[in-house]
């Protein structure tokens, strides 16, 4: 399946831009609004209601623009990393700002607990032409356009599954193209889980 939900066909319109230091956003596809007007978040989506990666951390960990990377054909982008927990002996993945937002530092979110939040992930296969290069987006490489559940998240990369697929592994790069990653939240999450409990 390679038709995208309708949200990816007008997110490709719009181009992520960048500060100048100072909190002034500029750059190209900017709207003509008021910075404020940015800066103000959209509530969380419905459960079902798919959004792409970028989406999804704009929404529920609150990041802007500024975070995302631009240079490419299919912004935004992300940095995937490690975080080192204070105790020094745990490392887990995740999400790298784009910029260096805190001084010297870049906001990080763990992988687990943003992923832990939705239901299941659908990836385009632009994620892997563009960092796997031309001819890896085909149905033989990995599932693509289809709905699968997200199990574990490791260095490894993301262990999935699906009833037709049975078990999967997403590459954690093919993650950086945030924008050809789709996510959803489901009823079915939180029924699993009363389940196992």
């Amino acid at each position: 399946m390679r038709a995208a939900p309708a949200e990816r066909r007008q997110a490709r319109g719009r181009s992520v831009t960048h500060g100048d230091g100072q909190g002034n956003l500029n750059g190209p596809g900017l709207p003509p609004e008021p910075v404020d007007a940015l800066e103000e978040r959209s509530p969380a989506a419905p459960p079902g209601e798919p959004v792409t990666l970028a989406e999804s951390l704009m929404r529920e960990a609150g990041w802007g623009p500024e975070n995302f990377g631009t240079e490419g054909p299919n912004p935004p982008y992300l940095r995937i990393g490690g975080k080192l927990w204070v105790t020094l002996t745990e490392v887990e993945p995740c999400f790298s700002s784009f910029r260096r937002d805190r001084g010297l530092f870049r906001s990080k979110i763990s992988m687990a607990d943003h992923f832990a939040k939705y239901d299941a992930i659908m990836v385009d296969p632009l994620a892997f032409e563009e960092c796997f290069g031309p001819g890896e987006g085909t149905e033989t490489v990995f599932p693509f356009g289809a709905w699968l559940e997200i199990r574990e998240v490791g260095f490894g990369g993301l262990e999935l599954w699906g009833k037709r697929q049975g078990t999967v592994t997403l590459p954690l790069d093919a993650l950086a193209v945030a924008s050809a990653i789709w996510l959803r939240k489901g009823a079915r999450r939180a029924e699993h889980r009363q389940g196992e409990a």
